[in-house]
């Protein structure tokens, strides 16, 4: 063979490769584009402090739609999202509620056989990614706005979500596992229930027995360094909101409840119910609301809780998810043709690269006259 032939069948053989490689990367685009993203990342989610005591994480309103475990189109989405969850709060996650849509309305049987199928299947998802979590009762645990007035149903509710989600039973004896606090090292933990029978329906509102339940709590942590209580609605407004029926705490900052809490020193109080993030502090207190709705909302965010000997570190983050065109129409009783979450979610190559961005960083620090913040940054 003479030199000019060996240099054209390597020039053939480069071509070839190039070819090869052109293609590949033109594949991986088409996939990308299209959410079929199953490559494993190479990005961490952000550094737990590893100097920390506690980590944890905060996460309402998820889902807020029914769905199931597993989920078609949405699985890959939510191994990433909850994979990061045990890496960023190792410890334990907080939830104030509206785990699912829960729209049941029909009769007692179809509350009973349907919490158990979703709410299971929503406890299921966390145990087999060994997340330890901690859910406050939202409206939607007592079949949305609508299920608030339905009093042949809402006490099957309850009851059902104490069985099946098996919370904490120390708290008020009218609301064994629907409120109830735990510690972690030097943070106490007070969940509420912000849903409270008032006759021909349930008020929004913490009072009664409940109430005088959660000052003996506040009396008895005041030897911890910091205190949190999560409840599922806001108290002080005005409050950012998207898709929600804005449900606020009845006579917010007069209320007995928000009293009370300042009267002990609570340094936060998360809430969730309108699925974006508002940061106020009032009266010694910071309410931080935040939450989104996966399957609909675009821009998702979460809380990540850091405890050290003498401060408390809580970050926000925010990232972009992804969704098919197509909705998710079995399942949602009583909603509209869109007005449901859609079939398939996705997040994309570039924000798995980039990694949840912070949009906010607060500091409170242990101090002997009291703890006080140091640093509020961004939503804060």
């Amino acid at each position: 063979m003479d030199r000019f032939s060996e240099k054209k069948i390597i020039l053939q053989k480069i071509v070839v490769l190039i070819s090869i490689a052109i293609f590949c990367g033109y594949t991986t685009k088409i996939q990308a584009s299209n959410g079929n993203d199953n490559s494993e990342s190479s990005f961490d989610f952000p550094t737990t402090e590893n100097k920390a005591n506690i980590n944890f994480t905060s996460v309402p309103d998820l889902f807020n739609w029914n769905i199931k475990y597993p989920q078609p189109g949405w699985e890959d989405a939510m191994d990433w999202f909850l994979g990061g969850m045990k890496k960023e709060g190792p410890d334990f996650m907080l939830n104030a509620g509206d785990v699912m849509d829960a729209r049941w309305w029909n009769s007692k049987e179809q509350v009973l056989n349907m919490t158990n199928e979703w709410w299971g299947g929503f406890k299921k998802r966390l145990e087999d990614k060994d997340i330890e979590i901690y859910i406050a009762p939202g409206d939607h645990e007592y079949g949305d706005d609508q299920g608030l007035s339905k009093m042949d149903l809402n006490s099957v509710f309850a009851k059902q979500f104490v069985s099946i989600f098996n919370m904490p039973k120390n708290g008020p004896e009218n609301m064994k596992g629907l409120a109830y606090s735990f510690t972690k090292g030097n943070v106490a933990v007070i969940s509420v229930n912000t849903f409270e029978n008032a006759g021909g329906h349930l008020s929004i509102t913490v009072s009664g027995e409940q109430l005088r339940w959660l000052e003996e709590q506040l009396q008895k942590y005041q030897g911890k360094d910091f205190i949190i209580v999560q409840g599922h609605v806001p108290v002080l407004g005005p409050v950012a909101s998207k898709s929600s029926s804005a449900n606020m705490l009845e006579e917010g900052a007069e209320s007995k409840f928000w009293k009370t809490m300042v009267k002990y020193g609570v340094d936060a109080y998360l809430c969730g119910e309108h699925h974006r993030i508002t940061a106020k502090k009032y009266d010694g207190i910071w309410q931080i609301v935040h939450g989104a709705l996966w399957g609909t909302h675009t821009r998702v965010n979460y809380l990540r809780g850091s405890v050290f000997d003498n401060s408390l570190k809580l970050e926000l983050f925010r990232f972009s998810v992804e969704y098919s065109d197509a909705f998710i129409q079995a399942d949602h009783p009583h909603r509209g043709p869109t007005n449901k979450p859609h079939k398939k979610v996705w997040v994309s190559n570039k924000t798995r690269a980039e990694g949840p961005k912070s949009v906010g960083e607060l500091i409170i620090e242990k101090r002997g006259n009291g703890n006080i913040t140091t640093r509020a940054t961004g939503e804060f």
